[in-house]
C-alpha cells in the first residue's frame, strides 16, 4: 500500500486513506474502473488535530491517478488500474434487488471507522420507496411521475436516478458504523438497479 509523509496536525486522517486505498485495490481487483474513476473524483478526507497523512501528498497522488496526461490513455499509473471509457451501453438484465429485499436489509455494524448508521438507513428506505413506484406502476402512470418530477408544486412522488445513488456521500464515523465496502458494493448495485428501470420505462 502507497505511504505517504507524516505531519503533525492538520493531516488526513490515516485510517479514512488507508482505506479507501485499500477499497481501489479490492475495486481492481474486481474489475470496477468505473466506480474507481467516480470514487477518485468523489473522494474526500477528514482533518485531524494528530498525526495524519501529508494533504498535499494524499491529493497529488490521487490526481496522478486521474491525469490522462501522465498516464497511458486507458491505464492509472502506480496502481495498475484500467479506466473504462466506453460511452456505449446497453441494457443490463433485470435487477433481483426489489423493494421488499431491500427494506429486509441489515448492512453489516462495524465497530470501527464506518458510515453513520442513520444516514444510511434514510437513504435506502428512499432508494425502496423509488423501486417500488417502478415495481407497482404502468407505464403511463410513471410517465406522468416522471413528466411531473420538475414541478416544484406537484404532489407526485419523486423518483431517484441511478446517479443520484451513484454519488451519494455518507458520513463516515471513527468509532462506529456500518461497514463501508458492503455499503458501496450495495450502492452501485442498486444504482444498476435504478438505471435499469429508467430504461426500461422510456
Amino acid at each position: 500500500m502507497m505511504k505517504f509523509k507524516i505531519v503533525k496536525i492538520n493531516g488526513y486522517k490515516i485510517k479514512e486513506v488507508d482505506l479507501f486505498l485499500r477499497k481501489l485495490n479490492k475495486w481492481q481487483a474486481d474489475g470496477k474502473s468505473k466506480t474507481i474513476a467516480t470514487k477518485l473524483q468523489r473522494v474526500k478526507f477528514s482533518l485531524t488535530n494528530k498525526k495524519g497523512y501529508d494533504p498535499k501528498e494524499v491529493d497529488d497522488y490521487l490526481d496522478s491517478l486521474l491525469n490522462p496526461k501522465a498516464l497511458n490513455p486507458n491505464t492509472l499509473s502506480n496502481a495498475g488500474i484500467e479506466l473504462d471509457y466506453a460511452k456505449d451501453q446497453v441494457l443490463t438484465p433485470a435487477p433481483t434487488i426489489t423493494s421488499k429485499r431491500l427494506r429486509e436489509l441489515s448492512p453489516p455494524l462495524v465497530e470501527e471507522i464506518g458510515y453513520e448508521k442513520a444516514e444510511v438507513d434514510k437513504f435506502l428506505n428512499l432508494i425502496a420507496d423509488t423501486l417500488q413506484l417502478f415495481e407497482e406502476s404502468t407505464h403511463e402512470e410513471i410517465q406522468k411521475i416522471k413528466a411531473d418530477q420538475y414541478d416544484p408544486d406537484s404532489e407526485t412522488p419523486k423518483l431517484l436516478s441511478a446517479d443520484q445513488i451513484r454519488w451519494v456521500l455518507f458520513t463516515v464515523n471513527d468509532e462506529h458504523g456500518y461497514d463501508i465496502l458492503a455499503i458501496d458494493a450495495a450502492v452501485n448495485r442498486l444504482s444498476d438497479a435504478l438505471e435499469y428501470h429508467w430504461r426500461k420505462s422510456v
